[in-house]
């Protein structure tokens, strides 16, 4: 007998996305409704658009997120999502969209989904410390509307992370089967090209060192290099990269998720290194027989930032620790 009940999906990035579509195949869930928040990364909307078609929604709710004049679209949001009932609600952050909707619609479960370090940070901030309700300002004005603000739910997890179950959460182990089983059967090795996914860490720990980092991993390794950018890099960095000359070196720009490039392209790389993208983790999923070496930064560098530093440790721990390169040993 087919449920009355909806399920919701509150989504932010093509990371955020693959995730709600596994969660789906993997919850066998129907009636699926799903949301975007779009912001104004342009490389987001155009890799989303492509991921919308991996999944059949029942309905999908585009919505501009907006630091001003933007309480009367979500009023409307809530007051449309209002009409139907909830088995599941997914979401991936704790913004102003989940924020206004799980406190206003009925609904059985709330889960959080995958964002990398963010979901550690959620995890170690809000969800272990049971303070899930911090307002600011703009978030107190619904209250006016007569809405609701206090999440009085349990925030469970689907997750790739080893995170304990804590204050009687659900945590639910995301292995990427919908992706495994749709795409790996035709994937042919790699064995000549390391992979190295860009992360804009060089704002922390200097541009000369992220490019001497990188250059001395090409030197020991003698192998090409294919440095696949961050979609948050700046055109700037990536044209200094280019200006290297390398021929061992080639930058790719892919348009998609990491995952879903390897996957749909039928690559089966043998050697992947970054500094602390979750692609680590989530191909590190993938594929077995990869060699994934994260770059582990010292915590010097994040002493402005202990949360984040709580959280790149926790990443760390997912890898075996002689896959690890310290941040000076490459």
């Amino acid at each position: 007998m087919k449920s009355d009940l909806k399920n919701l999906f509150i989504v932010g990035t093509p990371l955020q996305l693959l995730n709600a579509i596994e969660a789906a195949k993997q919850f066998k869930l129907e009636n699926n409704i799903l949301i975007v928040v779009h912001r104004s990364l342009e490389a987001n909307k155009v890799q989303i658009e492509t991921l919308k078609s991996l999944y059949d929604w029942e309905k999908i709710i585009d919505i501009e997120y907006s630091r001003h004049s933007s309480i009367f679209k979500y009023i409307n949001l809530v007051k449309y999502l209002k009409k139907h009932s909830y088995k599941y609600i997914f979401i991936s952050k704790l913004e102003v969209v989940p924020k206004i909707v799980i406190p206003n619609v009925t609904k059985e479960n709330v889960f959080l989904l995958d964002d990398g370090a963010l979901t550690i940070k959620i995890y170690e901030e809000h969800i272990k410390t049971n303070k899930i309700n911090k307002y600011n300002f703009r978030e107190l004005r619904f209250l006016f509307f007569g809405l609701k603000i206090k999440i009085r739910d349990k925030i469970n997890l689907f997750t790739y992370f080893d995170l304990e179950p804590v204050n009687d959460i659900l945590v639910i182990k995301n292995n990427l089967t919908f992706l495994k089983e749709s795409y790996l059967k035709n994937a042919k090795k790699d064995n000549d090209i390391i992979y190295f996914v860009g992360q804009p860490i060089y704002d922390t720990i200097g541009i000369d060192s992220y490019i001497k980092n990188l250059e001395k991993l090409i030197k020991s390794s003698n192998k090409k290099v294919v440095y696949i950018p961050h979609r948050g890099e700046k055109k700037d960095f990536l044209l200094l990269l280019s200006s290297l000359n390398n021929p061992l070196l080639t930058i790719l720009e892919i348009g998609m998720p990491i995952e879903m490039y390897f996957l749909q392209n039928g690559i089966y790389p043998s050697r992947i290194i970054s500094y602390y993208s979750t692609a680590l983790t989530t191909l590190d999923i993938i594929y077995d027989d990869c060699e994934i070496n994260p770059i582990r930064v010292p915590d010097s560098f994040f002493s402005h930032n202990k949360i984040l530093s709580k959280a790149l440790n926790v990443f760390y721990k997912h890898f075996d620790e002689s896959k690890i390169i310290l941040y000076d040993k490459i």
